[in-house]
């Protein structure tokens, strides 16, 4: 098995020790490759993607990855994205239609950064922001 880091996990020293995050209820973890040694080696970082959350109540989706991968000079990118919700022909919005990013979705956020530490804490913070922001109104 490969972690999308590009490390080889049976190849691994030791146990793999992901960052512990606060993550309210609604939200579904895709991907969380987000281990506490990541910042170590820089240039070992690859995959398109090192995090990714979604919270089909709130309608808001968490990218974090590593660009370019393998890349000692790359830099860690947050991407927040609302899909606004589909509405009636009265306005209303439309909750038998099932949660999936289509060309409305809308990128809300965008942070890069080289520190690790930086993307952890952007990370927490619109974590718990997308949790509470109510973009929309009834």
């Amino acid at each position: 098995m490969v972690r999308p880091t590009g490390v080889n996990v049976l190849q691994s020293s030791g146990p793999i020790r992901l960052v512990p995050l606060r993550i309210p209820a609604g939200w579904m973890i895709g991907l969380n490759s987000l281990d506490e040694d990541l910042d170590a080696d820089m240039g070992r970082i690859g995959g398109s993607s090192l995090f990714h959350a979604s919270n089909a109540g709130r309608r808001f989706s968490i990218d974090a990855s590593y660009r370019p991968e393998f890349d000692p000079e790359g830099s860690f990118v947050l991407t927040v994205t609302y899909q606004p919700w589909p509405r009636t022909e009265r306005g209303r919005r439309r909750k038998d239609v099932p949660f999936a990013f289509d060309d409305a979705a809308e990128v809300v956020h965008d942070f890069e950064t080289r520190s690790y530490r930086d993307l952890l804490s952007e990370l927490d913070r619109w974590i718990v922001r997308c949790t509470l922001w109510a973009r929309e109104e009834n």
